[in-house]
C-alpha cells in the first residue's frame, strides 16, 4: 500500500460510514411519512422501524424523540409541497391567478391525506408549529410579489385586506374543508379557489 491510499483511507471509510447513516437515516423518514401518509397520526416507532428495516432502537440512536422525528417528516413534506416556483410576473392577471390555483390543489393533495398528522404536530410542538408558521409567512410574501401590479393599485388598507384574503383562501385549511369537509372533487375545489381569487381582485375587498 503507497503513502497515499494509506493517507486517504481513513476518510473512505468514514465517508462510507457517513453514508451508511445517512441511508438510515432517510429509511427511517421516508417510513414515518409513508404512515402519515397511510392516515396514521402518530405513528409508532416500532411500525416504523419494522418498515424502515431496523430495530427500534436504531430509529432512537438517528432521533431523540418521536417529536424531532415527526419533525424531520414535516420538514421532508413542506419542503416538497412548498419549493420554488417558476412564475411569469408579465402573465395577465386570469392566468397568474390560474397558475396559483393549480399550484395550491397539487400542493394540498399532498398533504391532504396527512393533514390531521401536521394539525396535531403542530399543536405538541413548538418547532413544528415555528416550521409552518415560516411556510405562511413566506407564502404570504410570494403571493404579494406576484400581485404587485394589482395590490399597488390599491389603498394600503384595501391592500392590506385583498393580501390576507388570498393568503385564507390559499391556505392549505381551505383545500382540506373543500375536499373533505364538503366533498368536492379535485376540479371542483379549483373552480371554487378561482372564482375566489377572482372575486378577491374583482370586486368586493378590492374595493373596499
Amino acid at each position: 500500500m503507497d503513502v497515499e491510499t494509506f493517507a486517504h483511507q481513513p476518510q473512505l471509510q468514514h465517508a462510507g460510514r457517513g453514508d451508511r447513516v445517512a441511508r438510515t437515516r432517510e429509511a427511517i423518514i421516508a417510513s414515518a411519512l409513508a404512515l402519515a401518509l397511510a392516515g396514521e397520526v402518530a405513528p409508532i416507532v416500532r411500525d416504523i422501524a419494522k418498515m424502515a428495516g431496523v430495530s427500534a432502537r436504531t430509529v432512537f440512536q438517528h432521533f431523540s424523540d418521536t417529536a424531532e422525528l415527526y419533525v424531520a417528516v414535516l420538514g421532508r413534506v413542506l419542503a416538497a409541497a412548498f419549493g420554488e416556483t417558476d412564475f411569469n410576473m408579465s402573465w395577465p392577471l386570469d392566468e397568474r391567478i390560474a397558475m396559483i390555483i393549480n399550484q395550491c390543489s397539487e400542493r394540498g393533495e399532498r398533504l391532504l391525506p396527512m393533514w390531521t398528522f401536521v394539525e396535531t404536530l403542530q399543536r405538541r410542538s413548538a418547532e413544528a408549529s415555528d416550521m409552518i408558521a415560516q411556510i405562511y409567512t413566506a407564502n404570504r410574501a410570494q403571493l404579494s410579489q406576484w400581485f404587485e401590479h394589482e395590490l399597488a393599485a390599491l389603498p394600503a388598507e384595501s391592500r392590506e385586506r385583498t393580501l390576507n384574503a388570498l393568503a385564507m383562501a390559499l391556505a392549505p385549511e381551505s383545500w382540506v374543508v373543500l375536499r373533505e369537509r364538503l366533498g368536492l372533487s379535485v376540479e371542483q375545489a379549483r373552480d371554487e379557489l378561482t372564482f375566489v381569487a377572482g372575486a378577491v381582485f374583482n370586486g368586493g375587498v378590492a374595493r373596499a
